[in-house]
């Protein structure tokens, strides 16, 4: 199963998704959906085995526009 993490910032995203390549950790970057409320944003899929791991990531890198992990 897949985790999203959306984010309100596009190169917030993409400073998230450098940080899990650099760890090894396979991602994509997807448009967030409309479902989740955010326009324009883009958000990084990864695998929920590395939840914990991403959550400690934005907050190293004090990435504010994170709107959390969904599943």
């Amino acid at each position: 199963m897949n985790n999203i993490a959306p984010f309100r910032s596009r190169s917030e995203a993409l400073k998230l998704s450098r940080a899990l390549n650099e760890e090894h950790i396979a991602n994509i970057i997807v448009n967030t959906p409309r479902k989740l409320g955010v326009s324009c944003g883009l958000s990084v899929v990864f695998n929920e085995n590395y939840a914990g791991r991403v959550q400690s990531i934005i907050a190293e890198k004090s990435l504010t526009t994170s709107l959390g992990i969904f599943r």
